[in-house]
């Protein structure tokens, strides 16, 4: 198949993971650690996607919080740095239906890297810039 007849379907991660308000921060530092992840969508209690996170975030939001805590251990950080402040609200999507090539527009115009695949209101996969060079590349 050509880039053009490609569908986001064809390439996503269907084994999304999650990330949710509740979580601490150093929970989500192990998971992107843990796992070599690079993108968490954010997903309500109903399982609708209210943002995504991604390792830069989680390190930006380290160095900008840390000049200023007196102690760096687990409860104080968990207690300053918090998902929603850190986590981009309501991401730009895509469907798995859509082309190889809208996924690559919508990646280029917004400056993005990952895209939530979404059916309806529900996340069923999840698409990166590294996902559509791997699958080209391979």
């Amino acid at each position: 198949m050509i880039a053009g007849t490609l569908s986001v379907g064809d390439v996503m991660s269907k084994n999304v993971l999650f990330a949710h308000l509740s979580h601490s921060f150093t929970e989500l530092c192990r998971l992107f650690f843990e796992l070599n992840i690079h993108h968490l969508p954010v997903v309500d209690e109903a399982g609708k996607l209210i943002g995504i996170i991604s390792a830069n975030d989680v390190l930006k939001a380290y160095g900008r919080r840390i000049p200023n805590l007196a102690r760096t251990d687990e409860a104080t950080l968990n207690l300053h740095i918090k998902i929603e402040d850190i986590m981009s609200p309501n991401p730009v999507s895509i469907g798995p239906g859509a082309t190889l090539k809208e996924a690559a527009e919508l990646l280029t115009s917004h400056n993005i890297q990952s895209l939530p695949v979404l059916e309806g209101d529900q996340v069923v996969g999840i698409i990166t810039s590294r996902d559509m060079m791997r699958h080209f590349s391979g």
